[in-house]
């Protein structure tokens, strides 16, 4: 088995990251392509995509995917109460941004708890609502977490936002995120990667701050 390779790339005025997940010979996913997708298409090339995974619906985390799918054809996955999200400018909130975001309805609906197979890895489904009703995590063969706004680096994503709930996220971080392994790898969707042992011992509630 090839070793997994994990290709970050940061855009747009939120600088919110975006994954190329894959071990260069079963599979290949793109975590959040975001706004300005030009330097990850040109590193994807020509090779297949499994699967267009979204943490949640906002803009920041959904600007490249139609374009991103006009390209590879991946298959578009998102939870199922922020399907909508991509094909509405007011719910994504790119309306205020200038530039509205407008994607067709996704492939794939989640609900949490599903595990999806990419090549010889899974990835399960972790719904953690609180930044927004439909936030989920994609942990990678138990050791690689996904965890879009829900969990960053010494900080949350914040919760005062349409939809947002500064309790439901909490314990969508307590009860799910740090009931993992210390060692599980942290790649937010903005800001460095960390380590759920390093969060649970500096993230700490109910003082805990949010990204903006």
């Amino acid at each position: 088995m090839k070793p997994l390779s994990i290709v970050p790339f940061v855009s747009g005025k939120l600088q919110s990251n975006s994954y190329v997940v894959s071990d260069e010979e079963s599979f290949c996913v793109v975590i959040d392509p975001g706004e300005e997708s030009t330097e990850l298409l040109t590193y994807i090339g020509d090779r297949k995509v499994d699967y267009i995974l979204l943490t949640h619906g906002h803009y920041d985390h959904i600007g490249g995917v139609a374009t991103l799918k006009e390209k590879t054809d991946a298959s578009v996955a998102i939870h199922y109460a922020e399907a909508e999200y991509l094909s509405d400018p007011v719910l994504n909130l790119s309306s205020e941004s200038g530039k509205p975001v407008v994607c067709e309805w996704p492939d794939i609906l989640l609900n949490g708890g599903e595990l999806v197979q990419c090549g010889k890895f899974s990835v399960k489904v972790i719904h953690t609502p609180g930044h927004s009703p439909g936030s989920i995590c994609y942990l990678l063969n138990d050791h690689y977490l996904f965890s879009g706004d829900t969990l960053l680096a010494g900080l949350v994503g914040p919760t005062n936002l349409p939809s947002g709930n500064r309790e439901l996220l909490k314990a969508s971080v307590k009860e799910k995120l740090y009931s993992l392994n210390d060692d599980v790898e942290v790649y937010p969707g903005h800001g460095e990667a960390t380590k759920i042992g390093a969060e649970k011992k500096d993230n700490l509630f109910p003082n805990i701050k949010a990204f903006f």
